[in-house]
């Protein structure tokens, strides 16, 4: 159920959020955002490939064994990342932080709670893969932080991070969390999907429409 909501906010945010703000920032011009949206989503497939962002599915493959400490670096360089997306469209404006804030929660539950089950099927003890997810999840905070000042120093580049970060929400939803929707196919599995991910699209462009009036 969360994967389907995660689903609908993920994709709210990167197309009514990230990318039109980025449109914005840089001008009104989308040419010069829209390659920065693509090369992500080819930036984050090759980084999948080469650490396995999730874990690997296949029993038999060479990075079993080492699927735990794999999820855990990968785990912490992609809160890293969220980190200084939240700062980033801070940076843009209130309404699109608050927003983008909401989509990373919505996802990061069920991925650190899958995460949490690979550590667990690694041979983890439950404290022990509590303790070293939570521990991965920390970098989020002071990538947050840093980058606000930073970001706020180098303004130019805001437009072009957040083209970025969207092309992380297209690429996690998509790639990551749509093909585990798709292993429930039963009429009922797909309603109940679609009207969550629907439900993630509502939440998230009621966030925006009530947050914008605010700002």
């Amino acid at each position: 159920m969360l994967i389907s909501f995660a689903t609908g906010t993920l994709l709210t945010a990167a197309l009514f959020g990230l990318i039109p703000e980025a449109i914005e920032s840089a001008g009104g011009e989308p040419h010069t955002v829209m390659p920065f949206v693509l090369g992500g989503i080819l930036f984050f497939f090759f980084l999948e490939k080469i650490i396995i962002w999730r874990n690997c599915a296949d029993e038999d493959c060479d990075v079993h064994a080492a699927a735990g400490p794999i999820i855990l670096i990968g785990d912490a360089f992609h809160n890293f990342i969220d980190g200084i997306v939240i700062a980033a469209s801070f940076l843009t404006s209130f309404t699109v932080g608050i927003s983008v804030s909401l989509a990373i929660i919505a996802h990061e539950v069920p991925q650190e709670t899958g995460d949490f089950g690979i550590l667990l099927h690694g041979g983890f003890s439950k404290k022990k893969a509590f303790f070293l997810n939570t521990l991965s999840s920390v970098t989020t905070i002071p990538a947050a932080i840093v980058s606000y000042f930073v970001l706020a120093e180098i303004s130019f580049i805001v437009p072009y991070a957040l083209a970025i970060s969207a092309a992380s929400f297209l690429y996690i939803a998509l790639s990551d969390l749509t093909p585990e929707l798709h292993k429930k196919w039963g009429l009922k599995h797909t309603i109940q999907q679609l009207i969550l991910i629907l439900l993630g699209v509502t939440v998230m462009i009621l966030t925006m429409s009530v947050m914008g009036h605010n700002h």
